[in-house]
């Protein structure tokens, strides 16, 4: 659909309502995980003459919070619900998700909300109860491998909870999955119909990465061999077999190395023990949560990215776009689609640090080699993960949406 097309449904909608779209984008928090900074990044560009933003969080808390523009009031669960005398009988009684739901659709009307964007697995559950409680048209939205995620969130009734969620994602008017793998990962895990799926890359602004990439010069040496991960300090993300293989190459193959973790997360204590008890402090640094990683991209040699499971990464794009060589796990989607199957950077297998150790072996002796793919890179991902192309697209569907169209005709 070219943007020409933007014009009759804008007209449609004025006319029918005579005031900007009201969209309500739901998420649990704002932390600094890529769904998050997708929020903030959708939140700061949405075209403020068609669309007035509301932001909606279960918890007002996260490193991306003060990002979020003076212009989007924010409502939070958690405050109301601590400030109401009733939170301590809820919390007692175990039904503090039905007060959820239904304070999220007091929201939705009185806000006039036109149409909702929920992110995140957790998100889509509280907004479909809400949006069939006070109906409201939805854009939903998958941005982890729902196999992972569902086992973590549905432990205790896991059949119930697959008709929950099958149901959560089968009710919005259109999901958007943000790579193609993931998309049909969500399409055979719930049985959801292929129409109803679309894929909408992740929007970044390659114009800000490139200000802020010289803001400064991280205070880290490119020698010995300077090594960068980011990201949550999760199972998931795979950082425990990336500590495995420094300490291997390290220890065992004689290789200098310095590897630095970018993020914070439930396992940064039992890593801490990891590379204390391998006596790895000396190449091993704990950087926690950086506001602005790409310096640190750009002063890497190699940039690792050892999840398990991915939805699209954007720490890998972005690490890519900074012109730095990177090395990421072929997990079941993401990476593959950002390197072009491995053509324009290098793909291993999951959860093995033997294979990471092999890896950064390779980069070190054929480094000029793995330079050379950077530039196409770069180009590839700029063309495709664009904010402003991609965002037109959303506010395609956002009309469409709340116009009653059926946003998955859209092109």
């Amino acid at each position: 659909m070219d943007d020409r097309s933007l014009g009759p449904l804008f007209v449609e909608m004025t006319d029918q309502m005579r005031r900007r779209l009201r969209v309500l984008f739901v998420i649990g928090t704002l932390g600094g995980g890529g769904a998050e900074r997708q929020i903030v990044e959708i939140l700061k560009h949405l075209d403020r003459d068609v669309f007035e933003p509301i932001l909606y969080v279960a918890s007002r808390e996260g490193e991306l919070l003060s990002e979020v523009p003076a212009d989007v009031s924010i409502h939070s669960f958690w405050d109301e619900f601590l400030a109401s005398w009733q939170s301590v009988f809820h919390r007692i009684l175990r039904t503090v998700p039905f007060v959820r739901w239904r304070n999220l659709a007091k929201i939705l009307a009185n806000e006039r909300i036109d149409v909702v964007y929920d992110r995140t697995f957790l998100a889509t559950l509280d907004a479909a109860v809400a949006c069939w409680l006070r109906p409201t048209p939805r854009v939903s939205c998958c941005v982890g491998d729902p196999a992972p995620e569902f086992q973590i969130y549905s432990r205790r009734v896991p059949l119930m909870a697959r008709r929950i969620s099958r149901w959560a994602y089968s009710s919005a008017s259109i999901v958007l999955t943000n790579s193609a793998g993931l998309r049909h990962r969500l399409i055979e895990f719930f049985s959801l119909p292929a129409a109803h799926i679309r894929t909408q890359y992740n929007l970044l602004d390659f114009e800000r990465m490139e200000r802020l990439a010289v803001e400064f010069v991280p205070a880290v040496s490119e020698s010995p061999f300077l090594i960068v991960t980011s990201g949550r300090l999760d199972p998931l993300k795979g950082q425990q077999f990336l500590l495995e293989a420094v300490r291997e190459l390290i220890q065992k193959r004689g290789r200098q190395v310095q590897l630095v973790l970018l993020g914070n997360g439930p396992l940064e204590r039992p890593f801490r023990d990891y590379v204390a008890e391998h006596n790895l402090e000396q190449n091993i640094t704990f950087a926690g949560f950086v506001s602005n990683p790409f310096p640190w991209y750009r002063r890497a040699k190699l940039f690792v990215l050892p999840s398990l499971h991915e939805g699209l990464p954007n720490a890998l794009i972005e690490a890519v776009s900074c012109g730095t060589p990177v090395l990421a796990s072929d997990c079941p989607s993401g990476p593959s689609e950002i390197l072009d199957g491995g053509r324009t950077g290098h793909l291993i297998r999951p959860g093995d640090s033997q294979a990471l150790a092999d890896a950064i072996a390779q980069c070190m002796d054929n480094y000029a080699q793995w330079q050379m793919l950077t530039a196409a890179a770069s180009l590839r991902a700029k063309n495709m993960f664009e904010l402003r192309v991609g965002l037109k697209v959303l506010e395609n569907l956002l009309i469409a949406t709340a116009s009653g169209r059926n946003p998955a005709g859209l092109a």
